[in-house]
């Protein structure tokens, strides 16, 4: 294996494709993902350092096995959830991060994650998915004092995104030079740039910038490069992105939003953008939407973004329901009419992979265990996606 701060030659790389995995025996494979949030369920208990209520009130969605909430009470339990994705075809998790691992209560995960995601329930997800077979993909969440638009590509100081910057190093820390658990390195995704080259992967949600104009489409793209050779100055490790790319002409936060148009070929050329990982896009329509507008909107979004030749897994969720946590926010999806246009959406634009957000979601609605809701319908309709994601289109 790699060392983390190796650089393979081209030959290693051998015929790298972009946007595919390079950890060893995951060669060239689609990431096939979901969005996870690791821990135990917000139930009033305090399984980490931080005290958090409970917020099962606040369901949308309730999972029928009760393993499901009780992540930290038993490494079996562990072992069945990531066990269940496995079984659902995917190859990566992709890990809900709210942090670095010193930040206050007030700050991290505790004041607004859905679980119990604290770093402590990242390191249980590493120790568990050898066992699962399953690779990782840290997901930087907005939080507290942090977003990524706030300081990307630099902050009003002229310092390279050094909120991003220190989340990264401190991951590394944890995950790559780990020395009580060498084995974690190997769980990190690896993932090939359009050099061929593998880089230890990270998802940034809702890429956007207030630094920006809205015409800077060069500068956003080679912030990217900026800031993966900062962390390659300062820990020896390659690093690439995958990207939420918040969609222009939407009730989507940042002055600078990126467009396939106009911003997909400067992203194409940038070699530390590894691929597009989506999050809900559909939810910043403007507007009211019927799920009809919202599947058409959708449909135009993937096929845009896929058109540029940069890596575009497939987002795809069951639907949109935290009617009880934000009063007032849309409600779409959970129709059989909804699923049949999605999975024909990873028909037609997965052929790079495919995202489900999220796998336990449950204040939003979004979940892909069973739950006493729908049974085990999105399960299996998840499979069967799982299924045709990856292949030519």
């Amino acid at each position: 294996m790699l060392s983390p701060g190796a650089t393979p030659s081209r030959t290693q790389a051998g015929a790298g494709i972009r946007g595919r995995l390079a950890n060893p025996g995951f060669e060239n494979q689609p990431v096939k993902t979901t969005l996870f949030f690791a821990g135990q369920a917000r139930d009033g208990s305090t399984r980490y350092d931080c005290i958090a209520g409970s917020n099962m009130g606040l369901y949308t969605a309730h999972p029928i096995d009760p393993r499901h909430l009780k992540w930290s009470e038993a490494p079996e339990n562990r072992s069945y959830a990531l066990g269940l994705m496995a079984a659902a075809g995917l190859n990566t998790v992709t890990m809900s991060s709210w942090g670095e691992d010193f930040l206050p209560c007030n700050d991290g995960w505790a004041p607004s994650a859905p679980m119990q995601t604290a770093p402590g329930a990242h390191d249980e997800l590493f120790m568990a998915a050898a066992g699962a077979n399953l690779l990782i993909l840290p997901f930087l969440e907005s939080h507290g004092d942090w977003t990524l638009r706030s300081e990307f590509p630099t902050d009003a100081a002229g310092r390279t995104a050094p909120g991003a910057l220190r989340q990264i190093l401190n991951l590394i820390d944890r995950y790559l030079k780990n020395p009580d658990h060498p084995e974690w390195a190997g769980r990190w995704a690896q993932v090939y740039d359009r050099e061929g080259q593998p880089r230890y992967g990270l998802v940034f949600i809702h890429a956007s910038s207030d630094r920006l104009g809205p015409a800077d489409d060069a500068a956003f793209a080679s912030g990217f490069d900026l800031l993966a050779g900062e962390v390659f100055r300062l820990s020896g490790v390659r690093v690439g992105f995958l990207l939420d790319p918040l969609p222009p002409a939407s009730n989507a936060p940042g002055i600078f939003k990126p467009s396939p148009e106009r911003t997909g070929a400067a992203l194409a050329q940038t070699p530390s953008v590894l691929g597009l990982q989506a999050f809900i896009p559909e939810i910043w329509i403007t507007g009211p939407a019927a799920d009809p507008q919202r599947i058409a909107w959708k449909r135009d979004f993937s096929r845009r973004w896929s058109e540029t030749g940069i890596p575009f897994l497939m987002d795809v969720s069951p639907g949109y329901d935290a009617h009880i946590v934000f009063p007032g926010s849309v409600y779409y999806g959970f129709t059989a009419a909804w699923r049949d246009a999605l999975a024909e959406m990873v028909a037609d634009f997965g052929g790079d992979g495919l995202v489900y957000n999220s796998w336990n979601g449950y204040t939003e609605g979004m979940a892909a265990v069973p739950t006493r809701e729908y049974n085990d319908v999105f399960f299996r309709w998840l499979q069967g996606m799982a299924v045709r994601s990856g292949l030519p289109g």
